[in-house]
């Protein structure tokens, strides 16, 4: 059985590389060539940014991808604020097979420029060269290995089998390379990524198409999407990113950061749930409203969302002291400019959490004779991405 095991591990990789030649992504015109160079490009539309908020949110980011880690190496070889413009090294490892006795990868050398204005960020991702076997001293062009004319049969139907793995693998780094910036300045992945918890399902009435035709639904600066179509990963999104809840409306409102929650599926509604300490500011604020808002930042708002989590709306203006900018949706509920995803949820259910209801020994010894959270459960009536 053991044996059996072990040779099935073993063909993984190679049955994972079969699979993914015949992905339409990887074929014909999947690697771009400008004047004679291969080069990816891509446009990040930032609308509510200034350049300056652009160049520090991807200056951010760059200086945590391209460094040396594991094997990788990297740098951001030059960054001028004034002109926008960064330019980033990166060399790390491509892993083509990983078998119990033997190790398939090479090494990718590449380029990253970035023209900050503002609005928008210009990313481009060039100079890709290889080194195959690693001890090669011959470096292997892209413009030589992975474009159609070299890496397709003539039909351009099939990818060549002993290339196909640099191509596949090249596509897949580009790609996450776009969606790091794209996450940096708080823009949705043009391929959207499923969502780590509950699914979160849209009841037949509520389609793309109807929604977007509802006009009194808009928000300024920010596209209206289904909730089946929010993008990232929600516990990451919680876990590490964190949130604001803003309860209240009118002049009494206050935001809260908050990294407990998740979306599900219940009564045959979209849902977003949360929980509150009742030591919190926003507690009766939740208790005595109707709507209330869920919304989600880049690192470059870290500092505002610290300091929500650090101040009482009690004894300060909260929003003022956080450097936000209040905007109101079309049902009344707060929430913030800053933010890169608004979920506006209409309350539900709210229940405070039971300590005879927890069967976790050390949960329970943990939180025995303190103050339980409530955990509210909301419809989720608009989503809005910029």
């Amino acid at each position: 059985m053991m044996k059996r095991l072990l040779f099935i591990l073993c063909l993984l990789p190679a049955f994972a590389f079969a699979q993914e030649e015949t992905d339409i992504k990887y074929m014909a015109g999947a690697v771009p060539v400008v004047n004679g160079k291969v080069l990816f490009k891509k446009e990040i539309k930032a609308p509510n940014l200034s350049k300056d908020q652009i160049f520090d949110a991807v200056q951010a980011w760059a200086n945590t991808r391209f460094k040396t880690d594991k094997g990788n190496w990297g740098q951001v070889a030059y960054s001028n604020k004034e002109e926008g413009q960064i330019a980033c090294y990166g060399s790390e490892h491509m892993v083509f097979a990983d078998k119990t006795f033997s190790l398939d990868r090479a090494k990718v050398n590449y380029r990253v420029n970035f023209i900050c204005t503002p609005g928008k960020c210009d990313m481009e991702i060039t100079n890709i060269h290889y080194i195959y076997p690693e001890d090669s001293k011959d470096r292997l062009p892209a413009e030589d290995w992975i474009t159609d004319e070299q890496a397709m049969n003539k039909d351009q139907t099939k990818l060549i089998k002993r290339i196909a793995k640099f191509r596949i693998k090249t596509v897949d780094m580009v790609e996450s390379l776009f969606e790091g910036a794209e996450k940096s300045l708080g823009v949705q992945p043009s391929a959207p990524q499923a969502i780590a918890a509950a699914p979160v399902v849209t009841p037949p009435a509520q389609t793309v198409e109807n929604i977007a035709a509802t006009s009194g639904d808009a928000l300024q600066g920010y596209k209206r999407i289904a909730p089946d179509k929010i993008p990232g990963n929600i516990i990451k999104m919680l876990s590490e990113e964190w949130m604001l809840i803003t309860g209240g409306n009118g002049e009494k409102y206050n935001p809260m950061t908050a990294s407990w929650g998740g979306l599900g599926y219940l009564y045959n509604k979209p849902v977003a749930f949360c929980f509150i300490s009742p030591a919190r500011y926003t507690y009766d604020l939740m208790d005595n409203g109707e709507t209330y808002t869920l919304t989600f930042y880049t690192e470059t708002y870290r500092e505002a969302l610290n300091y929500c989590g650090h101040n009482s709306g009690k004894d300060a203006d909260k929003v003022k002291g956080a450097g936000l900018t209040t905007i109101t949706t079309p049902s009344g509920s707060k929430a913030f400019s800053e933010a890169w995803m608004i979920i506006e949820c209409r309350k539900m259910i709210s229940q405070t959490i039971n300590i005879d209801g927890i069967s976790d020994p050390q949960l329970k010894k943990q939180w025995a004779g303190k103050a339980m959270h409530k955990m509210f459960i909301g419809e989720i009536l608009n989503v809005w991405v910029k």
